[in-house]
């Protein structure tokens, strides 16, 4: 089996789309992802911009992002920018990762906005901050940013913040840290002890952690009138 760490980046649906906004808030512009074998070690990236459909790029995303405009006016739409993804992700086994749920519901959410069908080698997923911060003894209502985490095991953030493709390669870092138990447990030593969880949470194990949920299949809605204009 393969692993696919991605990461997205956004930008915000206009307030006055009300009826675009009661489905999804935001739409993808970028796409980075990593993939790893089966050994979990690093084989390829991927990073793609993508042309927003109903508002231009924000200043506020720019700042945080780096994508302008002028980055996005001849990228590909969303439809076809998740066909050249899947293409690159390729027919193996595979298994997706992301750092929260968040990519995974923009996903989903403006799939259905789009009329899109959900490229089925999405229908694995993990949501490895879960994951991970349960291995590091918090609760769901509790879990680690990426920097947190990162900072946590003792590893610096390599590349820009807020790059798609960097956020998925320092996420992965994550996974494969995880992969090595006596490598995890020493360099989360300090911060376990801190926290007063020097072992990892009773009676759970590394496997146990990685179950994953699937994305349902959709099949695109009925069209209802005219594309939006941008």
């Amino acid at each position: 089996m393969q692993h696919v760490f991605l990461d997205f980046e956004m930008n915000p649906i206009p307030r006055d789309n009300q009826e675009a906004r009661a489905i999804a808030l935001s739409e993808i512009i970028q796409i980075g992802a990593v993939k790893l074998n089966d050994d979990y070690q690093i084989t390829d990236r991927f990073s793609l911009n993508v042309r927003p459909e109903l508002n231009l790029i924000q200043p506020n995303i720019t700042a945080l992002t780096g994508i302008r405009q002028t980055d996005v006016d001849d990228a590909p739409l969303l439809a076809d920018a998740l066909a050249q993804f899947a293409a690159w992700i390729g027919d193996e086994k595979t298994r997706v990762y992301s750092w929260s749920n968040t990519d995974r519901r923009q996903l989903e959410k403006e799939c259905q906005l789009k009329n899109l069908d959900i490229p089925r080698q999405f229908r694995r997923w993990m949501d490895f901050q879960r994951v991970y911060s349960r291995l590091m003894g918090l609760s769901r209502r509790n879990p680690l940013s990426l920097k947190n985490a990162l900072g946590a095991s003792e590893t610096d953030f390599e590349g820009s913040q807020h790059s798609a493709v960097a956020d998925a390669e320092n996420s992965a870092s994550l996974l494969q840290l995880v992969k090595d138990k006596e490598a995890f447990q020493e360099r989360t030593k300090i911060v376990m002890q801190v926290m007063g969880k020097a072992e990892e949470p009773a009676g759970t194990t590394l496997g146990d952690l990685f179950d994953f949920g699937k994305i349902r299949e959709r099949k695109p809605s009925p069209k209802k009138g005219k594309k939006k204009k941008r």
